[in-house]
């Protein structure tokens, strides 16, 4: 989720706090054990099984792939998206796993380890794609999102450019206490459109009917991070140094194409966008 608490680094996400102090390949001041904060509610990238409500999603199961390679166990604590950065901040914990996005105005508190790209999209229900018949048609009409991401603002910009600059009327933003918010005021008809990533809108076709479908192109596209301390380069290089082994191995490959993010991959891990 693209958000703006993210842009205070808030993802629909995952935070890791280390426990108990261990030596990892020698290294001072790494944890046995990382207590990873999440907010479940961003299919396919952390959310609860509806049948058994284990925690699951391509989020989860890379960071336990990268825990794993690092030698250390991840405990998963459900947590408030708008406390996550703070937690870093804190110590309360020491990466942000959340599908956020890597910005410039996050980097100030925190540092990014990359590990997939963030294509944001308008959408619509099915039934009413004919009234869109191109992006423009958007202009006047009312588009719901979460409040609390990036998406408001980027969503005005798209208006201001495409819109108001066309003498259109601009975008009506209705701001939704989430996903799954955005897509219930859309399927109330208290939304003409709405925004998410468009990695979540295979996963939601899947589960309702071939629901949803995507308006034109990304309008916004940004590469997701784990967001960790800006002091902490020792814990940031471990992250990088294990996502890149499961690339090289096919692990990373083999877990996009589980959750259906083969055009989400990033090319290689990076931090804040530097090798």
């Amino acid at each position: 989720m693209l958000s703006r608490s993210r842009s205070c680094l808030a993802v629909g996400a995952v935070v890791v706090a280390f426990s108990q102090p261990m030596g990892i390949a020698g290294a001072q001041g790494t944890k046995a054990v990382i207590n990873a904060a999440t907010v479940p509610k961003y299919p396919p990238f952390e959310f609860k099984d509806p049948a058994s409500g284990k925690l699951i999603g391509f989020d989860v199961e890379i960071v336990e792939a990268i825990a794993a390679r690092i030698g250390i166990k991840v405990n998963w604590i459900d947590s408030s998206f708008d406390q996550l950065i703070s937690s870093v901040e804190t110590r309360r914990a020491d990466v942000i796993v959340a599908g956020m996005a890597d910005t410039p105005e996050r980097r100030a508190t925190v540092n990014f380890l990359n590990y997939l790209h963030a294509n944001s999209v308008f959408f619509t229900l099915r039934a009413s794609a004919e009234r869109f018949p191109d992006m423009d048609a958007l202009c006047g009409k009312r588009v719901a999102t979460a409040r609390r991401t990036l998406w408001p603002a980027a969503i005005e910009k798209w208006s201001d450019e495409h819109c108001t600059a066309a003498g259109k009327p601009a975008i009506i933003v209705i701001g939704t206490d989430g996903s799954p918010d955005t897509r219930l005021q859309l399927n109330q008809g208290r939304a003409d459109a709405a925004v998410q990533g468009a990695e979540t809108i295979p996963y939601q076709n899947s589960i309702e009917g071939n629901r949803y479908v995507i308006l034109g192109k990304p309008f916004l596209v940004q590469d997701m991070g784990l967001g960790f301390a800006r002091d902490d380069s020792q814990f940031g290089q471990k992250l990088k140094q294990a996502l890149a082994a499961l690339m090289a191995d096919g692990s990373y490959q083999a877990l996009l194409r589980k959750w259906d993010l083969n055009g989400s991959a990033i090319e290689q891990a990076m931090i804040n966008g530097q090798p």
